[in-house]
């Protein structure tokens, strides 16, 4: 016997001593690609974005406010804001008034006064601010008219 097929020889007994009785190899798993499972998963992405609606539908179903009762409808008190002539502060008028309301507890009083005239605080509050009017006026109108307990208090649309 040559030298060559001896060490062959105990390379395998070698071998087939060191493993278990009954157990066999591992077998290399095979593992599939994922570059083209990657790859459509991203365009599904896309194309659930693309064809996605992200606007509530709630906006669309169709109703009608219900009238005020007893039939009676009311002007919406309308508050303009006009800026002073020194800039740094602003001025209040309500329709029907002709004096201006310089002060936001005056605007609370007047508010209260329309109020209990007409006996109902389900009259719309219209806040109209003019260019150039400084913020925090506006929210302080606001801030009176929730004051006064008005349940409807908006602000036209041209205005914002």
């Amino acid at each position: 016997m040559t030298l060559l097929t001896k060490r062959v020889r105990d390379d395998r007994t070698a071998l087939a001593s060191s493993r278990a009785p009954g157990r066999r190899c591992k077998k290399p798993r095979m593992q599939p690609p994922l570059t083209p499972m990657i790859d459509v998963t991203f365009q599904l992405l896309l194309f659930f974005l693309l064809a996605c609606e992200f606007r509530g539908s709630e906006g669309r179903i169709p109703g009608t406010l219900p009238g005020i009762p007893g039939g009676a409808r009311f002007d919406p008190i309308t508050v303009t804001l006009c800026r002073s002539a020194n800039d740094a502060s602003a001025y209040y008028r309500l329709n029907g008034l002709t004096e201006a309301i310089t002060s936001p507890q005056q605007l609370y009083d007047r508010l209260r006064e329309r109020q209990a005239a007409l006996g109902t605080r389900d009259v719309p509050v219209v806040i109209h601010p003019n260019a150039n009017v400084p913020w925090e006026f506006v929210v302080e109108a606001f801030n009176q008219a929730v004051r006064a307990e008005f349940t409807r208090i908006g602000f036209p649309q041209d205005s914002l």
